[in-house]
């Protein structure tokens, strides 16, 4: 009995060809809108230093870096995304319990969605199709 084959579509930013990689992928886009929504917290009131700034900055930082770096959706960089994916998501709860202000909830559910996409795309499974 002859065994089927399949072949493995990369599916992984730096498996494309040449062409593919110059264009931003939809998880780098994702990402870049997460460090668009950290600096807009960072120049809205409150004005004072705390902890919420130091969070806002140093999670914009650290999803800019990752977003510029190559391959982040691979090895390390995509677990550390998710920890720093999933820390932000958790703590988007608490600040909708904390918080009773209309327009900040509203802003915490967009960012919400673009985190859950973003988790998915990241940890999706590379397409197999089989051979020709």
């Amino acid at each position: 009995m002859r065994e089927s084959a399949s072949v493995t579509v990369p599916s992984g930013p730096s498996d494309r060809p040449e062409a593919a990689r110059s264009r931003r992928d939809l998880p780098t886009i994702l990402l870049g809108v997460l460090v668009l929504e950290h600096l807009y917290a960072l120049v809205t009131p409150p004005y004072e230093l705390g902890v919420p700034h130091a969070f806002h900055l140093s999670f914009g930082i650290a999803y800019a870096w990752l977003a510029l770096g190559s391959r982040f959706g691979q090895g390390w960089r995509r677990v550390l995304l998710t920890v720093l994916l999933a820390i932000q998501f958790i703590g988007r709860f608490f600040v909708f319990v904390l918080v009773t202000e209309t327009w900040i909830r509203m802003s915490l559910v967009p960012g919400a969605l673009i985190t859950l996409v973003l988790v998915a795309l990241l940890w999706r499974r590379p397409k197999v199709v089989p051979a020709p």
